[in-house]
């Protein structure tokens, strides 16, 4: 196992005492085939781009839509990206990863998204993304795998409000309404809470350590020093939610912990309205 994938002797354990098969997650979609391929060959230290990008080839309305998001502003490239193979090389395997990522689970959950506030989940979880790569550099990680990182975050709670979306989308405007942390309501609802589901998700479909980590532990503060994937999206979610993508009321998500974000370069604070343009550059499914 890579040394980035392994997990602290706590959430070891409370991986381990996971349900795999949680009754609110009965209807949990297999992994999609062509994101899974890519993290096969992720694991693969010969593969190359040209594997990649046949994985990708291999099913023409993905490389579609890859295009279409490698070309859009949400990247931001200054020049156009022409087929898979210039995508992967220019814009990199891990961010490609994320890309397909992004288009798949969008595609899976689409029926969820007919709702403004779980379409307000989904677009949190695309800042987070484009946070957690922004911040990348600051936390020593890989801006691909910090991007897929912050994207996969709240797969718990795209994977409960798809399977319920109307009692969680209830549970949203209460959660606000009485200034009550969503974790809690979760939990007493479908219980489980979505740090947890998402975990449980990661282990069903096989996914990385350093991925359950992050589902599981994404709302804790971490000391201003840490310099972890699970550091990074837990800052690059805070700052999502102070930039104004806060889809459900949780406790801190207004005023985050000093101690995670005081070493964040304060630069990420000013640019709320570029990050908005850039998740709304990407066409959400209704």
């Amino acid at each position: 196992m890579k040394a980035s994938e392994l997990e602290t002797g706590a959430t070891r354990t409370a991986i381990a005492g996971l349900p795999r098969r949680h009754w609110a997650l009965r209807h949990l979609p297999a992994f999609p085939a062509v994101a899974s391929r890519l993290l096969q060959l992720l694991n693969d230290p010969n593969a190359s781009y040209s594997e990649f990008a046949e994985v990708i080839e291999s099913d023409p309305s993905f490389s579609w839509e890859v295009l279409k998001a490698a070309n859009s502003s949400m990247l931001g490239l200054p020049f156009e990206v022409e087929d898979i193979r210039h995508a992967v090389s220019i814009v990199g395997v891990e961010r490609v990863k994320g890309l397909v990522l992004a288009i798949a689970l969008s595609r899976e959950f689409r029926h969820a998204f007919r709702e403004p506030r779980l379409v307000d989940c989904w677009k949190h979880c695309l800042a987070t993304a484009h946070l957690s790569a922004d911040l990348s550099i600051h936390y020593n990680t890989d801006s691909g795998l910090a991007y897929t990182a912050g994207l996969l975050h709240d797969v718990g709670r795209i994977a409960l409000m798809s399977a319920f979306p109307r009692k969680y989308t209830a549970l949203i405007e209460e959660s606000f309404d009485r200034q009550v942390d969503m974790r809690i309501l979760e939990s007493q609802f479908f219980e489980i809470d979505h740090c947890a589901a998402g975990a449980a998700m990661m282990l069903v479909w096989q996914l990385p350590a350093n991925l359950r980590e992050v589902c599981l532990r994404h709302h804790e503060p971490f000391p201003e020093e840490e310099r972890s994937l699970l550091a990074n999206v837990a800052a690059a979610n805070r700052v999502a939610h102070l930039a104004g993508f806060q889809p459900v009321f949780e406790v801190g998500g207004e005023a985050p912990a000093q101690a995670s974000l005081a070493g964040v370069p304060p630069q990420i604070f000013a640019s709320a309205e570029a990050l908005r343009k850039r998740v709304d550059a990407y066409c959400l499914p209704h």
